[in-house]
């Protein structure tokens, strides 16, 4: 699960949608990511926790009971 870090980056663009940050980033690191991502609000950073969680679920293949 991703964690949130308290340190100030100087990044000027959102990791999600790419709008300028003006006020106080969002910034979180991943186990999967080197690089902490950047994000200009709590909407962003909850529309990328929702892509990143449905990432690491574990598919289904397209077969009746087959995993992958």
């Amino acid at each position: 699960m991703p964690f949130q870090l308290d340190t100030k980056v100087n990044q000027l663009h959102c990791s999600w949608c790419g709008k300028i940050i003006r006020d106080n980033p969002i910034v979180v690191k991943t186990c999967c990511n080197n690089k902490p991502w950047v994000f200009c609000s709590k909407q962003c950073y909850n529309n990328w926790v929702r892509e990143w969680i449905r990432r690491q679920e574990q598919k289904v293949g397209t077969r009746k009971g087959q995993l992958l």
